[in-house]
Order: structure tokens, then sequence, then C-alpha cells
């Protein structure tokens, strides 16, 4: 070998090394950088020099400097966020559901509980007419509270849709950004190397995406990645298709016109529009309805002084929560006694103590539950629910974090490593 050829050696070893300081630098420079993935220099024998004493080594050449970047780890990632996001949505909803019942203080039970008393202290005198207005106030308070419970839910199911176009908007920007990233990268990739913070720029966003709605991802071999839904395409090269939501229906529509069900965030504020909120109202529609039948059962057989006893509470079938109001303007127009006379009789108390005996008699449910105790059980099934989803959730929590670890020791930057790479 000359010692023209000797030079050419050492000079590619030393810009090999140079090169491997410099991305060591790098990585250590972005330890802290979210999204970023560690990087490394591929070397590669030069093609040797013949002579007639045989081949000789020529050095060494850098290949690539390519990411360290596991396709396996990023799908256990992306699967399991969007898994967390969508618990984690459900558990939010349901939480505040759960507050707006107000139980056991300030809620329906301590109204039912005052409600009977008053029911009791008219049957000790249904002459008197502060014990009736008794009667008509609380009444008014117990419809009031279900009303209120009634439309904070639906304000809760309006919000998630709302949450949902959100959710949605931000996802076709994004599916639109990754679709140039992919143009964008292939356009650097006609040149020497590859350009792996453009990669990484793109990989964020597609983790984003997953985790709002649970798209899937596929990277081509010419590094342009495909993304999907229900095995329906979002992006595909420089190609995207936006996402729409029905704001009255909650349905979300792909382009092709066909209903998908995303996962993610998305998929967790539409399981909140379409089961579990509607499911809440109608248990609570069934507890109004079946609450008023029964006390009006009670009063419509009784009489007062002007005639028969009308109903004491209205709404509509409808939407008996939110529509459940007192119908009786006129505490005269309680019914007490049991039977029109004549003469009338006026200190007959039997419907004020027939209502009170409600407290205990099992008339909801068809004929398995007092009014309290169907209303108990309405909060109970609330509580169960709203427990199980915040468990899945701090369970999801667990698998997202020992995904990220897993993704993290093979991505992320060793400081300590990195040294090592310098000093050699």
């Amino acid at each position: 070998m000359s010692d023209f050829s000797a030079l050419h050696v050492a000079m590619s070893g030393l810009t090999a090394a140079q090169l491997k300081m410099d991305t060591a630098s790098n990585n250590i420079a972005n330890a802290n950088t979210v999204g970023y993935t560690r990087q490394r220099v591929d070397l590669k024998t030069r093609y040797p020099n013949f002579d007639p004493a045989g081949q000789i080594g020529a050095g060494v050449a850098v290949e690539d400097i390519v990411r360290i970047r596991d396709t396996f780890l990023d799908g256990r990632v992306r699967s399991a966020s969007a898994a967390l996001a969508e618990t984690d949505v459900r558990a939010d909803f349901l939480s505040r559901a759960e507050l707006m019942s107000g139980e056991p203080d300030i809620g329906v039970t301590a109204s039912l509980d005052r409600l009977w008393s008053t029911f009791e202290d008219l049957a000790l005198d249904p002459t008197d007419h502060t014990s009736r207005q008794a009667v008509l106030d609380e009444l008014g308070t117990f419809t009031t509270l279900v009303n209120q419970i009634a439309s904070g839910l639906e304000g809760l199911r309006e919000g998630a849709v709302e949450s949902a176009q959100s959710t949605i908007s931000t996802v076709n920007g994004t599916l639109a950004e990754i679709a140039r990233l992919n143009v964008v990268i292939l356009d650097a990739s006609a040149e020497p190397g590859t350009p792996n913070d453009l990669m990484d720029q793109r990989d964020r966003l597609i983790d984003e995406v997953s985790r709002s709605i649970g798209a899937n991802a596929v990277t081509d071999d010419d590094g342009a990645v495909r993304l999907s839904l229900n095995g329906l395409s979002l992006v595909t090269g420089s190609d995207f298709r936006s996402l729409t939501i029905d704001p009255d229906t909650g349905i979300v529509t792909h382009p092709t016109g066909v209903a998908v069900s995303p996962g993610g965030e998305l998929g967790g504020y539409l399981s909140v529009y379409h089961d579990d909120i509607p499911q809440i109202q109608a248990d609570l529609d069934t507890f109004a309805s079946e609450t008023a039948d029964a006390i009006n059962a009670v009063h419509q057989a009784g009489y007062h002084a002007g005639g028969a006893g009308g109903p004491m509470l209205s709404y509509d079938s409808l939407d008996p929560a939110r529509s459940l109001a007192v119908a009786i303007s006129d505490a005269d127009q309680i019914a007490t006694a049991a039977s029109a006379g004549p003469p009338f009789a006026t200190f007959d108390a039997t419907v004020p103590e027939n209502l009170a005996d409600l407290r205990n008699d099992r008339v909801l449910s068809g004929g398995s539950a007092s009014i309290g105790e169907s209303y108990r059980s309405f909060v109970a099934t609330l509580g169960q629910q709203t427990a199980s989803a915040l468990s899945s959730a701090v369970s999801q929590q667990g698998l997202v974090d020992a995904a990220q670890r897993s993704r993290q020791s093979s991505h992320g930057v060793s400081v300590d490593e990195e040294m090592v790479h310098l000093m050699e």
C-alpha cells in the first residue's frame, strides 16, 4: 500500500469517527426532545484496492444515519394509548354524571325523605293550610331536582358530541399534515441519507391520530405511511380523506359514505353519546314516570272539598324526567279524604296516610322496589359504572406506561451510552 492510499484509509476512519461523534452529540442534545428517535451511524467496508499481492482494504464508508425504530413497539404504544383515551373519556363523563345526583346529602333521596314527612304532617291535620303548602313546596323541590339531573345529563350528551366534532376537526388537519409529510419525506429520500427528523415528526402525528381515533398505520417500502380506520383508507401517499360527523345522530362517516366505529378519544365520546348517557337517561326517565304514576294513583283515588283528586305530578311521556312537574297549583286541591261525602269528611286523612306509606310500599319496578329503593338503585348503578370505568382507566394506564417504557428503552436516548460512543 502506498503512503497516499494509507492516508486515504486514515482519512476515511477519521471522517467516520467524526460523523459518529456528531451523531452521538445530536442524540445527547435531543435526549429530552419528545418524539425524538435515537440515531446510529451505519458503516460499511469500502471496496478494496487490488494489488499484485492481493486485495488491500480501502478504509470505511458511511452507509447511512438511521433511526433505531421498532414498528412493533410503536403499534403496542398506539393501541394501548387509544384504549386508554377511550376509557379516560368515559370515566370523566360518568364521574360528572355521578356528581350531578348530589347524593347523599342534597339529592333526590333527601328530598323524598322530606316529602314523605310532609305527607305524614298533613295526615295529622288535613285542614292545616301550612301542611298542605309544605307538600306542594316539597313536590316542587323533588321535581326540580329530577329536572336538573335530566337536563345535566342531556348537557353532558351534547358536550360529548361537541367534543367529538372538535376531535374530528383536529384529526382531519393532522391527516392532511401526515399526507404532506409523506410527500416531503419521499422527495427527501431521493437525496443521499434518510430524513430522520421528518420521519420523527410524522411518527408523532401518527401517535396523535392513533390516540384520537384508533387508526392503524402501515409503512410502505418507499417510506410512505398509510393510515386506515375500520379497513377504510385515511391517508395514502399524498392523498387524505376527512371524516365527518352528524351532530344530530352522532354518526361518523368516511368520505365513501360508510359509517365507521372509531376507537380512542373519539370512540369514548361516541360511547358516551350513544350508550352511557342514554342508558342513564332511560333509567332516570323510568324512575320519574313510575314515581309520578304511583303518587298520582294514590291521590286520584281521594277527594278534596271541591271534588275528586287529580294528578299531583305531570310529565311528557317522551321525556319524563326533564318534563316532570307539579300538576297542582292550589294547596286546597290536595285530596285527603277517601270519599266525596256528603258531607265531606274534613278530617279524613286516608289519602296523605297512603301517600306517606309510599316511603316503604313496593310500587315501582313491577312491585319489587319502593320509590326510595328504586332511586337508590339508580344511583348505585351509576356509581358502579363510574367505578368500573375509573378502574379500567387505571389498569389501561399501567399498560400504556409499560408499552411506553419498552419503546423508550429501544427508541430513546441513553446519555451514558452516548458518552461511551463519544469516547470510542
